[in-house]
């Protein structure tokens, strides 16, 4: 029978060594299954069940593995543990729970080392002859963690110990999942933290619930946490529009009309990473929006000469966002942040045909706005004849190229766009 010792309160969550312990063991157990590519989808972490201890990783009803945890900072010999080397029983109610459990998946956790846990009786008298030994009848090892110690410092250099195994294991379930977040330093972090953060919520949603009530929190949803791209994408796109509000205030003046450039900081996220991409129609958008790193569009020169200029100069109710698109009288104009230097017009422009949703919106226009090209056309009459220039619509758009883009697109810079825009 188990006799159990536990409070209706605790001081636990996701935040102090007990909880970071659970999470670790949680991690490590979840990575040692994605690298095999083993089912995890029955396997569970609990925490505080009554008849166990602090920490156990369930499959199923089986017990995987048990844990208690200790952060004595003097416990530096067994006799510190005497209640964990002994079995749980009515003469011993604080005694370590082995029922379900052998001699190979129970563990202790601790925070500095403990002298003689392993010797037998006669060893450890002759070796530590001031301390009381005290036998393992629970059969009880100290947890061995990835640096080879038997237990774990609270803090090292102040940094905590645990917290970066907890990172290494992230990674490591990350690379084996062949995420593309692998090498993101702030997701893993931040996976931590969230993962932190739920252990406290259910922990103290047990607790209010009361009558025995524990922790349950599924390796799946752990799993979910670390591999989600959500949180990265939100804090890719708050990155951007920070660094754009940034620029945008070193440099503008008390009279620069702000509508426009308040109506694209307030646009919602989908919307303002779609700007980003329709304004930087020449760019390896694929690889910025896979590795959440959108905000590398916001590119401060562009901003300052292209945006900034065009913004100051123009009369912002005739540019649509939607398109990009500004009509002067008799011409238009379709804003780009392209900064590629002169004299690579025809890169830029092998670039765009591979962007068919540039095109279909660019179909009528007679200027492309950048940085540095001017008065090339987009489609060269040298070396590309006609024939060519049909053969190069034909691979970027199929049967529909007629129809959908002018031959009259011409590259226009900032300082050529500026006085376009004072002559209209």
């Amino acid at each position: 029978m188990n006799y159990d010792r536990r409070n209706a309160t605790s001081s636990w969550s996701g935040y102090n060594h007990q909880g970071k312990v659970g999470i670790f063991l949680a991690l490590t157990e979840l990575r040692k299954l994605v690298e095999k590519e083993e089912d995890y989808s029955s396997y569970e972490l609990i925490l505080e069940k009554n008849g166990g201890e602090d920490v156990e990783i369930f499959q199923a009803q089986t017990v995987v593995s048990r844990h208690q945890v200790k952060a004595k900072k003097a416990g530096k010999y067994p006799n510190d543990y005497a209640n964990v080397r002994t079995i749980n029983s009515r003469l011993h109610p604080t005694g370590y729970q082995t029922s379900g459990t052998n001699r190979n998946n129970r563990f202790l956790h601790v925070i500095c080392e403990v002298r003689g846990w392993d010797m037998d009786k006669q060893t450890f008298q002759q070796t530590y002859k001031r301390a009381a030994y005290v036998p393992n009848q629970s059969q009880v090892q100290l947890y061995t963690y990835p640096d080879g110690k038997k237990y774990c410092d609270l803090v090292v250099e102040n940094q905590s110990p645990i917290d970066n195994f907890c990172k290494n294991e992230i990674k490591e379930i990350l690379k084996f999942s062949k995420s593309s977040l692998v090498d993101d330093i702030e997701h893993i972090e931040e996976t931590l933290s969230e993962i932190k953060d739920l252990i406290s919520r259910q922990i103290v949603q047990s607790h209010s619930n009361g009558n025995g009530a524990y922790s349950v929190i599924s390796f799946q949803e752990i799993f979910n946490i670390i591999t989600s791209q959500a949180k990265r994408q939100r804090q890719s796109i708050r990155r951007a529009k920070l660094s754009l509000e940034v620029y945008w205030n070193n440099i503008v003046e008390d009279d620069v009309d702000t509508t426009v450039i308040n109506q694209i900081l307030n646009l919602p996220d989908d919307k303002f990473e779609q700007l980003l991409i329709d304004l930087h129609p020449d760019g390896d958008i694929s690889g910025s929006k896979r590795l959440n790193d959108i905000g590398r569009l916001i590119d401060e020169i562009s901003i300052e000469y292209i945006l900034y200029n065009f913004l100051k100069t123009c009369k912002q109710e005739r540019l649509s966002l939607d398109s990009l698109r500004y009509n002067l009288n008799h011409e238009s104009l379709r804003l780009s942040m392209i900064h590629a230097p002169k004299g690579t017009e025809s890169r830029v422009r092998d670039k765009i045909m591979t962007n068919e949703s540039f095109i279909r919106a660019s179909f009528d226009t007679d200027y492309l706005i950048n940085l540095c090209i001017n008065g090339q056309k987009f489609f060269e009459e040298k070396p590309i004849h006609e024939d060519g220039k049909e053969k190069l619509l034909a691979e970027a758009l199929g049967e529909e190229k007629n129809r959908i883009f002018s031959n009259n697109l011409e590259y226009i810079d900032y300082v050529n766009t500026v006085e376009k825009l004072k002559e209209d």
